[in-house]
């Protein structure tokens, strides 16, 4: 009945306090209105207002609803509060819109921003504060009402329990008979459940010992002995301080009212060989009546851990001296932000940035030109790679580097998966290429040249010698014509039919040898005389595309030759493998780079199953000799196309 008493001063104490905190927020709620109201007013009559002071005010005076979660019982309250919450957001999102236009000095639209939201905003405020405060009232009547009710109830149920009170006394002379036989049966389970706890001590893998407030060991399970090399006469002798070299005291004393447990020890302790072992656990105090008595330990046996981890910080620092004197760029980087993380000296003086600036950048910053696509795609692939199990694993990439004063240099990236300080990394190293490719590329130009100086010769031989040696055989053939019988007369035909044949076939063949870019044919040209040379008996449907910004570009004839033998090349494979229709030839120009796609509607192939032959092999040559690329798109059923691109 007491308790219930105190209930209801509670209720009454706590409705006031509830009534006091919403009415509050009712009554700071007009008083942000009015200053609002007062700031804008002021701005109309062309002053400058304090906005500072008024919004500082503005934000005193709004309602703070911070500490209204607690006061709140039941579910409607908490509804009702939840949609006060929502619009004292709202209104101080607006009012923080209003103060933005009131510091731009845009009045107009501070007073269009109150008219139009936060004077709604503020009325509808009021509403709900006082639906809240309606609802608080009607819940706290009610609660007040039902406790005065139970106190009535409790005055009446009083009288039955004294009068049972009696009956209780007589039975508890009876229950304590029961407990004594209690008691007895009690202590023999304490027995048997002190027995099984020892012979688990003895079954655990863990290190378990127990030692009195002066640090005189008590108890030590098999695991304890079998690791120490004690046994239990010894134990009886032996101390905390015996085992542990730095004489840590702090472990076996503890405070008389202090810390019940050291959690996560991880210390070295000494065997009876004098051979250190690190172990790792907790440490629980013991106290009787208040006063210390003894402490207790429960350890793992971390010795073999402990020294990986050391032979893990030797291996990385001997790492740290080998990639510091490095002749060779090399950099770890963050696979998620893809920033720089270990730069090491050689790539400094390389790249020409100072450390500090090279850690701010990350590898987007040095292939500026590239594709961030592609760049993201690879990292990607490196980081998905576990270090443990894919240490092995080396990445290559070639692409393009800009050092800091500017110049472009193609790079040669060699990646792996690295663990640095138990931080995932990728390991790169940098190898400039430019000069060998520079190098490599004057030999391909030097092996084209002589390739195409070899089928102009045959080309030119072919077209100005056996052309003209047919011609001949055509004409002298030609007089013999009146004086051949009519049954002679299809042989003729035949004959000269053939000689007509050989001479354009050759033709042909000289000029697929031995384009002519001069002063009199125009890339497009070329190319529809070399579609045609395939397509005879027009068994394609090609379709040929040029931009008209290529007709006005200027292409040198090394390129445009280039570009006919990729072409040239392309055509073979489509007429030898495809088994296609139409035939789609583009070139263009855009972002300072000449694309040329190459597309078919034949069977198509799998890019993983086909293996670089040597005409695919001659054609990514041709382009990268001018610092382009070569890309191959393709599936069964779906055709195939090829992409060159080369910057101009």
């Amino acid at each position: 009945m007491r308790k219930t008493s105190f209930a209801l001063i509670e209720t009454v104490s706590k409705s006031h306090l509830r009534d006091s905190f919403f009415t509050k927020s009712y009554g700071e709620n007009i008083s942000a209105q009015n200053l609002l109201l007062t700031l804008l007013n002021s701005s109309k009559k062309e002053k400058d207002p304090d906005l500072q002071n008024i919004y500082s005010k503005i934000k005193q005076n709004g309602p703070g609803l911070t500490a209204g979660d607690t006061l709140l019982n039941t579910a409607d309250e908490k509804q009702l509060f939840q949609k006060l919450k929502s619009l004292s957001v709202e209104k101080k999102q607006s009012v923080n819109s209003l103060f933005q236009q009131m510091n731009e000095k845009n009045y107009d639209r501070a007073s269009a921003i109150y008219n139009n939201s936060l004077s709604a905003l503020y009325n509808q405020f009021q509403l709900l504060n006082n639906d809240l405060l309606k609802t608080i009232d009607n819940n706290d009547r009610k609660l007040i009402s039902q406790t005065e009710d139970k106190i009535i109830t409790l005055s009446r149920v009083n009288l039955w329990i004294n009068a049972i009170l009696v009956l209780v006394m007589v039975s508890l002379g009876i229950i304590l008979i029961k407990i004594g036989k209690i008691n007895r049966k009690t202590n023999f389970e304490l027995k048997e459940s002190e027995r099984k706890y020892r012979a688990l001590t003895e079954q655990t893998n863990e290190i378990i010992a127990k030692w009195d407030e002066n640090g005189t060991f008590v108890f030590a399970n098999e695991i304890f002995k079998k690791t120490f090399g004690y046994d239990d006469n010894e134990l009886t002798s032996l101390s905390f301080s015996d085992i542990t070299p730095d004489q840590d005291s702090k472990l076996i004393r503890f405070p008389a009212h202090g810390e019940e447990a050291i959690s996560r020890v991880q210390k070295p302790f000494k065997t009876k060989s004098g051979k250190t072992v690190s172990l790792q656990g907790n440490i629980v105090a013991e106290y009787k009546n208040g006063i210390f008595s003894g402490t207790m330990g429960f350890f793992n046996d971390v010795t073999e851990k402990k020294q990986l981890e050391e032979s893990l910080i030797s291996s990385e620092l001997k790492f740290r001296t080998f990639f510091n004197v490095a002749p060779i760029p090399m950099w770890a980087i963050d696979p998620v932000s893809y920033g720089f993380v270990l730069v090491n000296k050689a790539a400094l003086a390389h790249y020409g940035f100072s450390e500090e600036d090279f850690l701010k950048k990350t590898v987007m910053d040095l292939r500026k030109e590239d594709n961030y696509h592609k760049i993201e795609e690879d990292i990607l692939k490196v980081r998905k790679d576990e270090p443990s199990r894919d240490f092995n694993r080396i990445y290559r990439y070639n692409v393009n580097h800009f050092k800091k004063s500017g110049e472009k240099i193609e790079v040669e990236l060699y990646t792996s998966p690295i663990v640095l300080e138990g931080r995932n990394c990728i390991l790169t190293i940098a190898l400039d290429v430019t000069e060998r490719n520079q190098y490599e590329n004057k030999i391909t130009k030097a092996i084209i040249k002589t390739q195409e100086d070899e089928r102009f010769e045959i080309g030119s031989e072919l077209h100005d010698n056996v052309c003209q040696i047919l011609a001949a055989a055509g004409i002298y053939l030609s007089r013999l014509k009146p004086s051949l019988k009519n049954s002679d007369l299809d042989l003729y035909i035949q004959s000269y039919q053939g000689i007509r044949m050989a001479t354009d076939e050759i033709r042909n063949l000289s000029h697929r040898l031995a384009p002519a870019f001069f002063d009199n044919t125009t890339l497009e040209e070329a190319f529809e005389g070399l579609v045609k040379s395939f397509n005879i008996n027009d068994s394609y449907n090609v379709l040929i595309g040029f931009d008209n910004c290529v007709k006005n570009y200027f292409l040198s004839q090394e390129l445009q030759l280039n570009l006919y033998r990729i072409l040239q090349e392309q055509l073979r494979n489509i007429i030898k493998y495809a088994k296609c229709t139409k035939i789609e030839i583009g070139v263009c120009i855009k972002k300072s780079k000449l694309k040329m796609h190459i597309a078919d509607n034949g069977t198509g192939f799998d890019l993983t199953e086909v293996k670089s032959g040597i005409g695919l092999a001659n054609m990514k040559r041709r382009a990268e000799l001018f610092g382009g690329e070569m890309q191959i798109n393709s599936s069964p059923g779906n055709g195939s196309e090829l992409i060159i691109t080369i910057p101009v």
